[in-house]
């Protein structure tokens, strides 16, 4: 029999993934509009990077845009947004914070605020 030689603790982690945090703010979305207007995230990869693009949905006009994009390594951080520019992330903290920004921001809210309108209307 071959030797083992990766270590027992292998499996074991506890990183959280950007894409995770992006999942979960899509989802909230979807909950805080009563499912009028929902987030999405779909993952490409490409080499060793990954590229996690956030939309925003309108189901029922089958509508979508894209909000931003965020591209890592394999390690995660640093990562980069591309929302109104390029921004640089270092942290898992930061990258909340960003987040937090992008959502509070004057464009994001017209931009949701004008489809739940269409939605409505």
């Amino acid at each position: 029999m071959p030797d083992d030689l990766w270590p027992e603790n292998i499996a074991e982690s506890n990183l959280v993934t950007p894409v995770t945090i992006l999942k979960e703010q899509a989802a909230r979305l979807g909950e805080k509009t009563q499912q009028l207007v929902t987030g999405e995230v779909v993952t490409t990869a490409f080499g060793t990077m990954f590229v996690h693009t956030f939309n925003i949905l309108a189901p029922t006009l089958a509508y979508k845009y894209e909000l931003f994009r965020v591209t890592h390594g394999v390690a995660f951080y640093p990562l980069t947004v591309k929302f109104v520019g390029d921004i640089s992330i270092q942290s898992e903290d930061e990258f909340k914070q960003k987040l937090k920004d992008i959502f509070a921001s004057q464009r994001t809210l017209n931009i949701v605020h004008s489809i739940l309108a269409q939605v409505r209307s």
